[in-house]
């Protein structure tokens, strides 16, 4: 990918290219995998971003782009760039629909030389008929279509073909650090439709998924926002599956000693060291994940096990797992003891007699609760506090809802 650099801006380490760059170029070059960079949220719906087919045809213009260069993947000369390799910082969203439109037109300038009349004469619904499997293909839709089509009858296909033969601004980005791409993402995208708190957070934290993965214990598997939001998970969820801002907030509540909700006032902690070097060298390392990974399955086969389908249920709720592990917390602070020791007593308690937390019950009373009156998550999340904080204080006492409830 090759363009002209139209100015340079240097911050600290880093350096911004403001380059013009063939739109047709940049499309024509895109990675298979443009989509998969981490630090970039999932394919959002966007009414604006659907009818960006009308800007194309316009020849309107279309906001920079924002893309990160490593070091030995860019070339410069005088001033012109060549691009080998690059991350979309900013601009996923607006890439994903240039290259559905840009597949439209090369489908319908293919047919256009083949049949050329027959296409003008065909409504939208024969055109979606006609159409319908190669635009499910190339994850277009007929509105797309029909939009290129109506341009093509009053102008010519040759015209058509020239639509991306337009220059297209480019931030490029060079000498960032990891950290820093995830700051400048959540800054690009205040204004917008919000990144996912759960999905910030994960990308505040994502240095653990490393530790993590060395946790091999079968069946156990992390489930991030990008993949499958927690609202699914916590639908669709089978037993040894977790979410990954599950185990992020679960941690943190533990270290605090008290429930925390993924929020922006938890986003903003964590961005401002709130957290600090004790917390990562007690909690954050790999023997103590390992602990509680181990604890945090084999109480999922005890609890699914016990109670089945509303164990599983049980355990895929953050409001389950950060009541429990806040709780957890609570008793460290309170017995002066050690992590690993406090996990291990969780673990012991719940395996050893999981019908203690009598989940039917616990059903029973949060579909009991008046939700015009209450923040039904901040009430799960106290009761679970209280009723496992009960547990462990006293492991014959088994949880009486009720209580917890009308309490929290």
């Amino acid at each position: 990918m090759k363009g002209k650099i139209l100015d340079r801006f240097k911050e600290a380490d880093s350096e911004c290219l403001l380059a013009s760059i063939s739109l047709n170029d940049y499309v024509e070059g895109l990675p298979e995998d443009y989509k998969s960079y981490e630090v970039q949220r999932e394919i959002v719906k966007n009414t604006y971003l659907d009818n960006l087919v009308d800007t194309i045809i316009e020849g309107n213009h279309i906001p920079p782009i924002v893309i990160v260069v490593e070091k030995e993947k860019y070339k410069i000369t005088d001033s012109n760039i060549e691009v080998s390799e690059y991350k979309i910082l900013d601009g996923l969203q607006r890439t994903f629909r240039l290259k559905i439109i840009f597949d439209t037109l090369n489908i319908l300038i293919e047919s256009l030389e083949k049949e050329e009349q027959l296409i003008f004469e065909l409504s939208k619904l024969q055109l979606n008929r006609k159409f319908k499997e190669k635009l499910i293909e190339i994850e277009s839709n007929s509105s797309i279509l029909s939009s290129l089509v109506e341009f093509a009858k009053t102008n010519s296909t040759k015209k058509l073909s020239t639509l991306y033969d337009r220059n297209q601004w480019f931030e490029i980005w060079t000498g960032l650090s990891s950290d820093q791409e995830v700051n400048k993402m959540l800054i690009l995208n205040a204004g917008h439709k919000p990144v996912k708190t759960k999905h910030q957070l994960e990308l505040l934290f994502r240095n653990i998924i490393p530790i993590l993965q060395k946790v091999e214990f079968k069946d156990f598997k992390i489930v991030r926002e990008k993949e499958m939001s927690s609202i699914q998970y916590s639908k669709n969820r089978i037993p040894g599956q977790f979410h990954f801002s599950h185990i992020i907030t679960s941690v943190l509540s533990l270290s605090e000693g008290k429930p925390l909700t993924t929020n922006t006032n938890l986003i903003q902690k964590s961005q401002s060291d709130y957290f600090n070097e004790e917390v990562f060298d007690k909690f954050l390392h790999l023997d103590f994940l390992k602990e509680f990974i181990r604890g945090l399955i084999d109480i999922d086969n005890a609890i699914t096990g016990e109670f089945d389908e509303a164990g599983t249920k049980w355990m895929g709720r953050e409001t389950s797992l950060v009541g429990m592990y806040a709780a957890t917390g609570k008793y460290i602070n309170e017995k002066f003891i050690k992590p690993q020791e406090a996990i291990s007593i969780l673990r012991e308690r719940i395996v050893s007699n999981p019908s203690l937390l009598c989940l039917t019950e616990f059903e029973d009373e949060r579909n009991n609760q008046n939700l015009a009156k209450i923040n039904i998550g901040s009430v799960n999340k106290k009761a679970v506090y209280e009723g496992i904080y009960s547990v462990l204080i006293d492991p014959t006492n088994k949880i009486d809802w009720k209580i917890y409830f009308k309490t929290a």
